[in-house]
């Protein structure tokens, strides 16, 4: 790959803004082409916002491009030489790896892996939230309706071929915030690891990915990634492990004058009942109030303590940090499904996906919106109509990648 690219002049840019390659051709394509310049702008106004650290030749790159063709196994000297591909090509999405490698160009088995950060994504769509019912989209596969919520067949010709768009919505990013600090509180107490090593960023869709940079776990094998993903996931706790069995007759009993140290899943379940422990025992006070729980509620005592132990469990997708040859999308780089950047998060609390991960250009644009909705980007407040709008290009680019409108011209 060269690095000796000519990029042009900015002028050059702002002349082909709106020159489309495909004035007579599908929608679809028209979208494409449109898409693909308003990147390549971002990544040539904004290349800064990509992070890159100094042994960029170490890891492996991915590419998908926008005729749907995806390039992995890629490799590149240094910065400059990236810049150069992308601006080349103009990928709808990069990718690079957490791992390190000797060969980063060769095929998996023959890489030689060095090692790679503990990785843990948090997706909307795991959460499975209520509110995701009323403001997520279906789009038929078949006859390309789109129907509100969250459907199992298409209200239009019956078909079951049905892809659920996410719209998140303000409920949905302070639950995924919540997990995130779930997740972070884990971590740090129950396996010691310092907040200075944890990383939080915004994927540009609808979830987080979590980096812990702890060298101690940089070269963990999957096998123990695994069980470091089950803890997390309170995988297979027994609930004879709260001081609780079954008697003779079957049903779940306190157990007397055994210690149990009152820390990790113990702790944290316990406390969620509201059955704290005294001096590591299971104490009168404690027999008295389990007794009474289980007396008030009809459900089982083991539904009640499964169900606790479901909402205190991280959400994390356990596929993603046991692959440790996994590539993660490239903090800094835009994110297909949404248009919005995939984001360092420095503080969750005050962080604001569609103001902070909004890098879009504000020109005016026409767009053919398939539906009536409402979004908030950049702090504004958007009523769009079906047909036709006149909207900023980064509300045109967020409506074309969740596959709801159609760029005009």
């Amino acid at each position: 790959m060269s690095d000796a690219l000519s990029f042009g002049s900015n002028d050059s840019f702002k002349k082909d803004k709106y020159k489309s390659k495909y004035p007579n051709a599908h929608p679809d394509d028209k979208n494409k082409n449109w898409l693909e310049g308003v990147f390549r702008r971002y990544y040539f106004y904004h290349y800064s916002q990509l992070e890159l650290d100094e042994s960029i030749n170490e890891h492996e790159f991915g590419f998908r491009l926008f005729d749907g063709k995806i390039h992995r196994h890629l490799a590149f000297n240094d910065k400059k030489e990236l810049y150069a591909y992308i601006i080349k090509f103009s990928p709808s999405d990069i990718f690079c790896s957490s791992a390190r490698y000797q060969n980063p160009e060769a095929e998996i088995d023959q890489k030689g892996w060095v090692g790679s950060d503990l990785i843990f994504d948090i997706d909307g769509k795991d959460l499975h939230l209520e509110c995701a019912k009323s403001h997520n989209l279906a789009l038929c596969k078949d006859c390309s309706f789109i129907s509100k919520g969250i459907a199992s067949i298409c209200e239009h010709c019956n078909s079951i071929r049905l892809q659920i768009i996410d719209i998140p919505c303000t409920r949905c990013i302070k639950s995924l915030n919540g997990e995130v600090k779930k997740l972070i509180e884990i971590l740090c107490d129950d396996f010691g690891i310092d907040k200075d090593f944890i990383s939080v960023y915004f994927s540009g869709n609808n979830g987080y990915h979590i980096h812990v940079t702890d060298k101690i776990f940089y070269g963990a094998s999957a096998k123990k990634r695994n069980a470091i993903v089950q803890y997390l996931m309170c995988k297979g706790y027994m609930i004879e492990n709260l001081g609780i069995r079954k008697n003779t007759e079957g049903v779940f009993v306190p157990m007397h004058n055994k210690i149990l140290y009152y820390q990790g899943w113990r702790k944290r379940i316990l406390d969620s009942l509201h059955l704290p422990i005294q001096n590591h025992r299971l104490d009168h006070k404690f027999v008295k109030k389990y007794t009474s729980m289980q007396d008030a509620k009809s459900n089982n005592i083991h539904d009640i303590i499964s169900n606790h132990i479901f909402d205190l469990s991280a959400k994390i997708d356990p596929n993603v940090t046991l692959d440790i040859h996994r590539i993660f999308r490239l903090s800094g780089s835009i994110n297909s499904k949404s248009g919005l950047i995939k984001v360092f998060c420095k503080d969750l609390d005050s962080f604001n996906p569609y103001v902070d991960a909004c890098f879009i250009g504000d020109s005016i644009v026409e767009i053919e919106s398939k539906l009536e909705i409402k979004i908030s980007l950049k702090g504004k407040q958007f009523s769009i109509k079906t047909g036709i709008n006149t909207l900023p290009e980064y509300v045109a680019a967020y409506l074309i990648c969740k596959g709801i409108g159609n760029i005009k011209g």
